[in-house]
């Protein structure tokens, strides 16, 4: 049964974070990788099994800062990581 696939843009910023507080899986720690030296977004294919995962990890590394700039950064990254995995969406609004 193949997964289903969203595709999440990402900005530079926002793929570092997850490297660094995501703790991604193979398959996606290696397309974030891919697209490591880019300055521009860049979209990330993710099945909603990665994804999951990665909102987890992503909140527990919420749930242990005290606060600051990482944590904030880390909140609005899992509010988009969230409704992605809502709407099936994990495209930036650009307007």
């Amino acid at each position: 049964m193949a997964r289903e696939t969203i595709g999440l843009q990402l900005t530079p910023d926002e793929r570092s974070l997850l490297m660094r507080y995501g703790y991604p899986f193979e398959r996606i720690e290696k397309a974030l990788k891919a697209c490591e030296a880019s300055r521009d977004i860049e979209i990330v294919p993710m099945d909603r099994f990665d994804l999951e995962h990665l909102i987890g990890d992503v909140s527990r590394s919420i749930n242990r800062m005290k606060s600051g700039a990482t944590q904030v950064q880390l909140l609005d990254l899992c509010g988009r990581l969230e409704a992605a995995e809502r709407y099936d969406d994990g495209m930036l609004d650009t307007l």
